[in-house]
Order: structure tokens, then sequence, then C-alpha cells
């Protein structure tokens, strides 16, 4: 008698993973233009998370190639590659010290003038 409930126990566990499986979808991180700009712009004026700009800088944006540029370029800012200097750490709230809150900010207009040049309608 003691194997019917945990045969019905695990039936139901596997039940509950099968359907979670199957119905439920892959995470995924795909940023859009907005929360970008927005998350650049906390950076320079000193809101933004450590968290919340690691995992920018952590996973590549494949579904916009502009943002994937903005991405590498803050990469290399934040670790010194590709010629340029490692950013120092700010003060306070500050991920960045001066010098490195300028050149995040140096990203962010080169980022809104690509978009503002960039079409609205494409053409497939």
């Amino acid at each position: 008698m003691s194997i019917l409930p945990v045969f019905i126990f695990t039936l139901l566990a596997t039940l509950l993973l099968v359907a979670a499986l199957t119905f439920g979808r892959t995470p995924n991180y795909r940023p859009t233009r907005p929360s970008v700009i927005n998350l650049l712009e906390r950076v320079v004026s000193g809101d933004a998370k450590v968290t919340e700009w690691d995992l920018f800088l952590g996973l590549p944006i494949q579904s916009d190639p502009l943002l994937e540029e903005a991405r590498v370029h803050c990469l290399s800012i934040h670790e010194g590659l590709n010629g340029e200097l490692k950013a120092s750490e700010g003060l306070a709230n500050y991920l960045y010290d001066r010098k490195g809150r300028e050149r995040i900010a140096e990203v962010l207009d080169r980022l809104k003038k690509a978009i503002k040049k960039e079409p609205t309608i494409r053409e497939f």
C-alpha cells in the first residue's frame, strides 16, 4: 500500500515537469533602444544599479546591431579593452568616476545620433 502514494506523487511531479517544459518559454534578453538609453542616462546620473549594468555588459544583444555596438563600446570602457583606458570606480552611487561617466555619455550621445539618423521604415 505504501507504493501507491509514491507512484501518484511521482506521476504528478513528472506531469508538472512535462507541462512546464512544454508550455514554458526560454528566458531571453532583448532590451529596447529606449531602455538602453535610459540605462546609460542612469549610469551617467548615478542612479543605475550594478546588477542591471552587469547584465547589460555581460549579455550580447543579437536583436539590434546598433545596441550591440554601444554595449561593446561600454564594455571596452568598463574593462579597458580595445585601446581604451579602464574606467575607475566612482564614489557613492556612481559606477564610474567623472571621466568614465563622460565616456559613457559620449557613447550615449553617439547612440542617440545614430538612432535619429536611422530611417524609421525599412523595406524588406
